[in-house]
């Protein structure tokens, strides 16, 4: 045909529909453009004009398109036609290139069940690129049409609604369409089979395309699949829906069904954009871990429907959200409101939308108990529109017609009522989660076990790694000793996963630099530029929100949203620590040198190597050693274990897994170092002073990193009952090395009442001298659960994430939109976790507002914290165990103090009282807050002032819960409830000292049956849900032994019972017990003969010994400044007389003292009103 005739033919036609259907009617050839993609030639045309390779070009055209009948009177329209067979792939150009398979060719796909979860990271692709991937990689669609609507009236020419059911893999979903709809469908797919006419191919062209079959149809033999089934022919029913008769319509069904069938199984069509929009599908259709299906489809959405303030102003939509920051009161979404297109979807316990234009989230709407939709003119002045309200977001939708609204609005209701009913209905506590039975958790006393847990699951990790944290250190080491040089250290952890497509979010609390030194800046930064795929979160921005005084407490970290992790343990400098709490850590060399006058004092002065001082300790005040300078230096393989972890000679890190032997014929290899490297780690791992090596240093050194480790002092006795080794392995190696290995590195040596931390940039230069400062030991509670508890925690952690993104990066597509899992099939592995796990029910709490987890409304807060705590005491029966870092709570009505627990434990005890039953209280606190200071002088306005809110709660005032106790007639409220704290002592260059063990412990135990773990304090901060935010979770036992209670049998579950009777022998000292001793029974804590002959009777001669030793602040001898500076200007008995500070010393048993009530109780210990602590509010403090 001549370009005259075709141009003729065209202006004959006198619509687009016309034009298309003869373009489908029309031979290449007859249009004098062959397409070298549809045939299988490899034979490259000259310009001049093959006639055979133009006939064969007209053959294998042929061959591709069958021109089947398509004029009007035909009863199906086959112009579809096309082998499947043909595949388009993309290289980037405009125009797709064509891949025709050959017939001996086999499927290189390899079915699949499902897509993976990590897909959710990938870069957005928009919808219409042929790039885009949505279906189960070699999986059919299989289609079922299992209902029909018919409707006149309403619609005349097309009267049928058909419910399409559709099955692909372990996905069912439904969608309803009419005849016009599936004719639409068709009518584009035909558009697009005719435009793979064009345009003409170029020799470049047709040799890529040649190399991609190539590549294409090349297969391992392992891999290989199937071969593809030849798809039928889609054939689509021609005659409209009027003119088919009711007898017919099982016919037409048919006919539709086999229609869409065929063509879902021709690759060409069903990647089409048309065909997913059909189908209703989306990347995030087919992800099971996200649960089914759902719900989805294209919407409308106005612009600014958000939070007042949210949203930028877009200016009468002109621009969005580009000019001004946006006025609920002068701009109104009348006036700047824009309908925006996007994909909705609707999952099992969130919803959200898509960008069409490039296929990424723009938004996650998590399912609250503030969920409600509504549609129609009275909720949206829209006959077709949809408003979708949470505590978090409100959406203003609008559907093309009424009964996709109304089909929008029954599926919301639906999936709220029935999938995330856990999320909608009020819980227990009136948490934002229910309880969850049958869960899997464990216990942590103390930061050595935990730290050594959450490192082996952040190595196990595969997909993400959540961490949210009041603080955090990116240098600290996980396991320590550090046998495995920096393989364990967290920021090295975190680099690894990430280097392995792990995704971690981390999101920290943003301090107030003028009154907090933590740095958040610099740990973000450590943290992202490690890796892309570590993205960090401060918040909150100060000026921005307008909170100032109140802060991010939680401490969170969540593996595969499966484990999480929850306590009082920051991954920070300090908290690493165990039960033994040792004071000094002065690394492989020692300056002290001193003499003892104890005649059976063990002499080290022929000893090569000297032992740790927690050792010496226990049998002399004083060392004879050497001069530093007179020891040998340790050179490598000197009866010591070196780890090189640079990778230049390495195949890989050595793991702690490696057998000794192994490891010895490895690490002999490379016994040679460079003088350079050795003396960087041995200034880094056993200096003792102050002159650490700077920053540029250790990066100068850093491919040289050596650890140098001797043997461990601790030997211990027999281990108590119920006392699990928290490290193993740790102790194992610990055991085998010869010498002491320094445990807290750098800036982690630290007391922060005599400094606190500066300059964390430098993170292996001390703070401190070490030589003549103890370190601060720390005491922390925390746990893990996994499974459905575990996403809970995680589903806080996304909330929070989410609402930050939307206020700090909506913009930003490198900081996604987090995504929950749904709690389907969860599984659990027992090797995932080191540690044994034990069977509860639990549930998660929180205390959050609009500031910390993006509430749209100011008076939405949740403090399920406090609520169970409440409920739990009054519920309890024979004991509270409370360790806390402060306790703060005042009588109820108190208007400076509003939280309930002071009034709730006194009420439980009055009535005990009141019934003459036995009921005890055990609270341990520490005995001054960690603020940097002199308690007795100007700098200690801090310490002070938390001293006193803790004084006024417990016995100093007529709010105060003593107080209260003896006006209710108890006349010795010791009976019921004491008040402990903890100490312990060392010796540090051969004499001795002592320090407080500071408890940061969140915990309550109730009957050796509840637990209540998490990371809220005793206080309104806490507790009342509007200023910090924390996160904690109860813990019911599900398992139980036997037990006692008074004497009586009682069921003890075996989560709290073990818990508890690990904590009273960590602070009896019967861990590792003395023989010489009399054994002590921890089962029964209710029993006089244990609360009184053992508890209180061991405490109060702890305390006693301390102040006669070491002169201790706080004491009792000391009720106001100026006995506070003549008690410290007497010379203590560890300095004028040793021996006898020996023998006494060595009376005390384990860390527990008595909180002395007394202490400075003359003097007023408010903040002067002209200090920088006066002038913050009161509500900072309490």
């Amino acid at each position: 045909m001549s370009d005259e005739n075709m141009h003729r033919k065209i202006l004959h036609h006198r619509s687009i529909s016309q034009l298309i259907e003869h373009l489908g009617c029309t031979t290449f050839s007859e249009m004098g453009v062959s397409n070298p993609a549809l045939n299988d030639d490899d034979t490259i045309n000259d310009d001049s004009g093959n006639a055979s390779a133009s006939q064969q070009n007209e053959e294998n055209t042929s061959g591709c398109f069958s021109n089947g009948p398509c004029s009007p009177d035909s009863d199906y329209d086959e112009t579809l036609a096309i082998p499947d067979s043909v595949t388009i792939l993309s290289m980037g150009d405009d125009n797709p290139i064509l891949v025709q398979r050959k017939d001996g060719d086999v499927d290189s796909i390899v079915p699949e069940t499902d897509i993976p979860f990590t897909t959710v990271y990938c870069p957005p692709v928009k919808f219409k690129s042929i790039q885009r991937k949505v279906f189960i990689p070699g999986l059919e669609i299989h289609v079922q049409i299992i209902d029909n609507e018919r409707s006149i009236t309403t619609h005349l020419l097309n009267p049928n609604l058909y419910t399409i059911q559709l099955t692909h893999g372990p996905f069912v979903w439904t969608v309803k369409k009419r005849y016009k709809h599936i004719n639409a469908l068709h009518q584009q797919l035909r558009v697009f089979r005719a435009s793979l006419n064009f345009p003409f191919p170029t020799r470049s062209h047709k040799e890529r395309r040649e190399s991609f079959r190539n590549t294409y149809s090349e297969t391992d033999d392992d891999k290989r699949g199937k071969k593809k089934r030849k798809g039928a022919l889609p054939r689509f029913p021609n005659r409209p829906e009027s003119l088919v008769p009711v007898e017919s319509l099982p016919d037409r069904i048919q006919q539709l069904e086999e229609y869409l069938y065929n063509l879902l199984n021709i690759r060409l069509y069903k990647n089409h954009h048309e065909t997913v929009n059909f189908l209703e599908v989306s990347q995030l259709s087919f992800i099971k871990a996200l649960g089914e299906k759902g719900k989805e489809g294209p919407i409308m959405k106005r612009s600014g429907s958000t939070r007042p303030g949210q949203a930028g102003c877009n200016c009468f939509g002109c621009f969005h959200r580009a000019c001004c920051i946006r006025c609920n009161y002068f701009c109104t979404d009348l006036i700047c409101g824009q309908w925006r297109t996007r994909w909705f979807f609707v999952k099992e316990t969130f919803f959200g939308h898509l960008s069409p234009k490039d296929g990424s989230i723009r938004c996650i709407v998590l399912f609250d108990q503030g969920f409600d939709v509504s549609t129609g003119i009275y909720s949206t002045g829209m006959r077709n529109g949809l408003q979708i309200m949470t505590n978090s977001r409100e959406l203003v939708l609008k559907s093309w017609t009424r009964r996709k609204a109304k089909e929008w609005l029954t599926y919301l209701k639906s999936v709220a009522n029935n999938q995330a009913r856990d999320f909608t209905c009020p819980n227990p506590h009136m948490s934002f989660a229910p309880v969850r039975s049958s869960m899997r958790a464990h216990w942590f006393v103390d930061g050595a076990s935990y730290m050594n847990a959450v490192a082996d699951a952040l190595d196990n990790a595969t997909e993400e790694i959540y961490i949210a944290d009041w603080w955090l250190s990116p240098e600290i080491y996980m396991k320590r000793p550090a046998i495995d040089g920096d393989y364990w250290r967290l920021d090295k952890i975190l680099q690894r996963k990430a280097d392995q497509g792990v995704k971690v979010f981390v999101m920290l609390y943003k301090e107030v630099e003028m009154a907090l030194g933590i740095n958040s800046y610099y740990s973000k930064q450590k943290l992202v530029e490690a890796h892309e795929n570590i993205k960090v979160f401060r918040h909150p921005d100060h000026a921005r929100v307008g909170v100032f005084f109140w802060a991010h407490h939680e401490k969170i970290v969540a593996i595969d949203q499966t484990y999480a992790f929850i306590g009082g343990i920051d991954l920070c400098y300090g908290r690493w620590d165990d039960y033994r709490h040792r004071l000094t850590d002065l690394g492989s060399i020692s300056t002290a040198s001193a003499s003892t006058t104890k005649s059976d004092a063990i002499s080290f002065k022929d000893s090569k190597y000297l032992p740790t001082n927690s050792a010496a300790g226990k049998v002399t005040l004083r060392i004879d050693v050497p001069d530093c300078v007179d020891r040998p230096v340790l050179e490598p393989g000197d009866r010591l274990m070196m780890m090189n972890i640079s990778t230049d000679p390495l195949p890989e890190n050595i793991k702690r897994n490696t057998p000794e032997m192994e490891r010895r014929n490895i690490l002999n290899k490379f016994k040679d170092m460079k003088e350079k490297g050795r003396k960087a780690f041995m200034a880094r791992v056993t200096s003792t002073d102050l002159e650490s090596p700077t920053d540029e240093q250790q990066q100068q050194h850093k491919p040289d990193k050596n650890m140098f480790f001797m043997n461990d002092e601790l030997k211990g006795g027999e281990k108590g009952k119920d006392y699990t080794d928290p490290i193993p392995f740790q102790t194992s190696i610990i055991n085998k090395l010869d010498g002491q290995a320094k445990y807290w590195i750098g800036k982690d040596y630290v007391n922060f009442i005599i400094k606190d931390l500066v300059n964390l940039e430098a993170p292996y230069k001390d703070i401190v001298d070490r030589t003549q400062t103890p370190r601060m030991p720390w005491h922390d509670i925390g746990a893990v659960v996994a499974g459905a508890s575990a996403r809970d925690i995680s589903r806080h952690f996304i909330q929070r994430w989410n609402a930050i993104k939307l206020e700090k990066a909506r913009e930003n597509p490198a900081y996604p939109y987090l995504l929950p899992k749904s709690y389907v099939d969860i599984r659990v592995s027992e090797k995932f976790l080191p540690v044994p796990l034990q069977r509860v029910s639990c549930q998660v709490l929180r205390s959050v507002s609009s500031w910390n987890c993006g509430f749209i409304e100011q008076d939405v807060v949740e403090q399920s914290i406090h609520d169970a705590y409440i409920q739990t005491i009054t519920k309890a029966q024979h004991y509270i165990y409370i360790e806390n870092q402060f306790f703060i709570s005042l009588d109820l009505g108190t208007p400076s103090v509003r939280n309930q627990i002071a009034d709730t434990l006194f009420k439980r005890i009055v009535r005990a009282f009141k019934e003459q039953k036995v009921f005890r209280v055990y609270i341990i606190l520490p005995l001054l807050p960690a603020f940097e200071g002199d308690v007795g002088g100007t700098t200690g306005n801090a310490i002070r002032a938390i001293t006193h809110w803790n004084y006024a709660s417990i016995c100093r005032g007529k709010s105060s819960i003593i107080s209260r106790l003896k006006a209710a007639g108890i006349s010795d409220p010791s009976e019921y409830i004491s008040f402990h704290s903890l100490r312990t002592h060392d010796v540090l260059n051969g004499c001795p000292v002592t320090e407080l063990i500071y408890v940061h412990s969140k915990l309550l135990i109730s009957d050796d049956k509840v637990v209540i773990c998490g990371s809220a304090n005793i206080n309104d901060r806490s507790l009342i849900g509007k200023r910090d935010s924390e996160i904690a979770v109860i813990i019911t036992d599900e398992e139980f032994e036997e037990g006692r209670m008074n004497s009586e049998p009682f069921p003890t579950g075996v989560f709290a019972g073990q818990l508890r009777r690990f904590l009273f022998k960590e602070h009896l000292g019967l861990i590792e017990p003395d023989p010489e001793r009399i054994p002590i029974n921890v089962i029964d804590p209710t029993i006089d003969s244990f609360w009184n002959g053992v508890w209180l009777r061991t405490s109060k001669r702890n305390t006693r010994i301390y102040d006669e030793v070491f002169k201790c602040i706080p004491t009792d001898a000391v009720t106001s400044f100026v006995s506070l500076k003549k008690y410290l200007e007497e010379k203590p008995i560890c300095k004028s007389n040793p021996e006898a500070a020996m023998k006494q010393v060595l009376q005390l048993q384990g860390h527990l003292v008595d909180m002395p009530f007394q202490f400075l109780w003359e003097e007023v210990l408010t903040p002067p009103g002209t200090s920088k602590e006066g002038l913050i509010p009161t509500s900072v403090w309490t």
